[in-house]
């Protein structure tokens, strides 16, 4: 497993409760301190991988009732999740959600080491290098799982393609520790023009807000810039690989369906994982059409809310199997 974040060590802790040997390579340098929702969609999901204790401690998750969606003109309208059968949303801490992640993988058995993918060798080994010593060492694997984020580092080594549907970077421009921690939260979305910004409550009164633009158009002051194009792997999975997370399908932040997309995708890469088929060439196929069929609904379904952005054709380019 490359990668422990939500995506990969929940496909670990999952795979080691069924008996398998996993390690979990990851450097441990980068943490996730953003706020991420969510949405009511994504509760059953949740309780699939066994998650939906963590929603009920105060210090990781924070009730959400909406969105609220103002645009350019004033007008605003409500995504009210009282009128989901799940009733409310969550607004996570990334950073204490995906601790807790890793306890519990290392927990049912997951071996954790700090260790950085460099490359992949002619056998289909990973090469990695020890975060702390430096030393070069090599790992073979009977499956190697992508978890490395929007970076796709293993599934590019292994000739997929990150097709980038926009270029897009989100921007930290507040992060306050402790606003007045009122009762009911949203996520307040505003558009502006070519640019977008949402402003988010979560645990323990913790407010951040950030603004989406183009990736071409000129920087503001900010706190942090984090990537945020929506994208696709050509290719989810292949011969002793497969790609889970942001590192198969990467989406826009506004469309709220990253962690979704993390654990969603930790299942059925699992499911696949234990199946007879295994990564058969058939298997591995299905997955990836999986994933591109899931990017493609999901990129119609946020340009019927937010507004077409060079939709299909740009993108569909890339795609000449579609």
């Amino acid at each position: 497993m490359v990668g422990a974040g939500p995506a990969g060590a929940t496909v670990a802790r999952l795979l080691a409760l069924k008996g398998r040997e996993v390690i979990l390579a990851d450097p441990g340098a980068a943490t996730a301190t953003r706020l991420e929702l969510l949405a009511p969609a994504s509760l059953a999901t949740v309780a699939a991988v066994g998650l939906e204790p963590l929603l009920n401690d105060p210090a990781v998750a924070r009730r959400c009732c909406g969105i609220r969606r103002t645009r350019g003109s004033g007008e605003t309208d409500y995504v009210d999740f009282l009128r989901h059968p799940y009733r409310l949303g969550y607004v996570v801490d990334r950073a204490r959600f995906d601790g807790r992640l890793r306890a519990a993988a290392i927990d049912a058995g997951v071996t954790f080491r700090r260790l950085r993918a460099t490359g992949v060798a002619p056998d289909g080994g990973i090469i990695f290098r020890e975060s702390v010593s430096g030393v070069t060492t090599l790992i073979r694997a009977d499956v190697v799982v992508d978890a490395t984020g929007r970076a796709a580092a293993i599934g590019r080594r292994r000739g997929a393609r990150v097709i980038a549907r926009d270029r897009r970077v989100a921007e930290l421009v507040e992060n306050i520790d402790s606003s007045p921690n009122a009762g009911a939260s949203w996520l307040d979305y505003r558009s502006d023009g070519s640019s977008w910004s949402y402003r988010i409550h979560g645990p323990g009164g913790r407010a951040q807000t950030w603004r989406i633009r183009p990736s071409r158009t000129r920087a503001g002051t900010v706190l942090r810039t984090v990537d945020a194009s929506a994208s696709l792997l050509s290719e989810a999975a292949g011969e002793g690989w497969i790609a889970v997370g942001d590192a198969a399908i990467a989406f826009d932040p506004i469309a709220s369906q990253g962690l979704f997309n993390a654990l969603s995708s930790a299942l059925v890469a699992t499911g696949t994982l234990l199946s007879a088929d295994q990564l058969s060439p058939t298997a591995a196929k299905s997955y990836s059409d999986a994933a591109t069929a899931t990017f493609l609904l999901s990129e119609a379904g946020r340009d019927k809310v937010y507004g077409n952005r060079a939709w299909p054709g740009r993108f569909l380019q890339n795609r000449p199997d579609f």
